[in-house]
């Protein structure tokens, strides 16, 4: 699917719903460059605050539920994990999903424009924009979405697990406050 910019430079509402879907899954599972320089981030938001009253489990509980779901749209053959076969395809799924112009790439700029696109989810994607041109090229995305792979499969199989994804999320998330 293209996106078809109007005479004057908006994005047609349609689309629009689009990218925020594809954005949303897509940045969740793209990690960023930490201050390091090689810690991936990959959550498109923050978990819940859990407030005094409530504890930290509903937190613990929306990530999870988060993971399950971008884990089970990736999982093609349904067997409770990602494959690294299974994950390439999702990377390219992802990539015609934000829409690529007709250079081949996605524009920063007309990410800003979806709907309930956060400033801190354009961050981590504007983070993985490695020339800082303020666009993403595809190789930028599948390095960084491989990156993420890396990471997050403790026991080097080739497979993701939820357990794996929640795992290495809590840790990123610990070792970033």
């Amino acid at each position: 699917m293209m996106i078809k910019i109007t005479s004057n430079n908006t994005l047609r509402p349609r689309h629009l719903l689009c990218i925020a879907a594809a954005a949303s899954a897509f940045s969740f599972a793209v990690p960023a460059v930490a201050q390091t320089g090689t810690a991936p981030v990959s959550s498109p938001t923050s978990p819940p605050q859990a407030t005094a009253a409530q504890g930290a489990k509903p937190a613990a509980r929306s990530l999870a539920n988060r993971l399950q779901a971008i884990c089970s749209s990736a999982d093609l053959n349904h067997d409770g994990s990602v494959s690294l076969d299974e994950f390439h395809e999702d990377i390219v799924q992802s990539w015609h999903n934000l829409s690529p112009d007709a250079t081949g790439y996605v524009q920063l700029a007309d990410l800003a424009q979806v709907p309930r696109m956060g400033k801190g989810r354009l961050k981590r994607l504007a983070a993985i924009d490695k020339d800082g041109d303020g666009k993403l090229s595809f190789k930028e995305v599948v390095e960084a979405r491989m990156a993420y792979f890396d990471s997050a499969d403790a026991d080097q199989n080739d497979q993701l697990s939820i357990a794996e994804c929640v795992a290495y999320e809590r840790n990123r998330r610990r070792s970033k406050s």
